[in-house]
């Protein structure tokens, strides 16, 4: 289903950091009980390899770079280093874009390629949702289909007459003049399949967010995102609310993770 992911493992994780405190928010173990495995980085690497993904490449900064990975027969897995000294001045998308330069060649015009953020724990299903139908079609955004009137999520939005086709997302945008036409279809996960006919298009659009954009290396991988949306590259893969699914942001919601989230779906991957 899928050949090739990328995990962004190189955020500071400042709000969890009453919880994290000098382990990187990637390597909090799941369970709740320091030092103990799975982390969230093994959950993506083990959920990856049954999704029978080849190769997973994680984005790292200094404090997580170079941590040791599970070992696999099947898949092909590699630390890429974000250098940026302060990474306060370093957003997801600017991660991405060392990604997408490393010698490792990700955007080969010829793989399905995931990209994600670390801090999320889900049920391994999702990945057949998101891949779907042929790779011959659009790249896509993973969206919960059923969502909260939040100004805290990423929304989706679409025409209503083509509702599979996403046109904007965000957060604050309901009820707004910019949405006012549009039809929320469900909150963003921040999951991506990067299909092979638009390695070269999405290359070049984040090569642009992080040179020329407002923000520049600040800049999430949601900017990148929005401008392949504006350039009809994107289309919807959509779950319901039933397949569980969480982000992990704040000390109360790593305690649901781990009393709630995680003992629920452990099973799933026989962990």
């Amino acid at each position: 289903m899928i050949d090739k992911a990328v995990i962004l493992a190189a955020g500071l994780g400042n709000r969890i950091s009453a919880v994290a405190r000098d382990v990187p928010k990637p390597l909090l173990p799941l369970s709740g009980e320091p030092g103990s495995s799975p982390t969230f980085l093994d959950w993506h690497f083990r959920a990856l390899e049954r999704a029978g993904c080849k190769e997973a490449y994680f984005v790292g900064n200094a404090k997580t770079f170079g941590t040791k990975l599970p070992e696999s027969t099947t898949m092909k897995s590699a630390w890429i280093l974000n250098p940026t000294e302060d990474v306060s001045t370093s957003g997801s998308g600017h991660s991405a874009w060392f990604a997408w330069g490393s010698e490792h060649r990700i955007l080969d015009g010829k793989s399905r390629v995931v990209l994600m953020d670390a801090d999320i724990l889900y049920d391994p299903s999702i990945y057949e949702a998101l891949a779907a139908g042929p790779s011959t079609g659009p790249s896509k955004t993973l969206v919960c289909t059923e969502f909260r009137d939040t100004q805290e999520e990423v929304l989706v939005f679409a025409d209503p007459s083509a509702p599979s086709v996403p046109v904007l997302h965000g957060k604050g945008l309901l009820r707004t003049p910019m949405t006012e036409r549009l039809q929320c279809v469900g909150e963003a996960t921040g999951i991506l399949l990067w299909e092979p006919g638009d390695h070269d298009a999405l290359a070049q659009v984040n090569d642009w967010v992080v040179r020329y954009s407002t923000a520049k290396a600040r800049s999430e991988h949601e900017d990148v995102t929005q401008r392949m949306m504006m350039a009809g590259r994107m289309q919807i893969a959509g779950f319901a609310r039933h397949v569980p699914f969480m982000e992990c942001d704040t000390p109360d919601e790593y305690h649901v993770l781990t009393t709630e989230m995680f003992p629920r779906l452990r099973g799933t991957l026989g962990i």
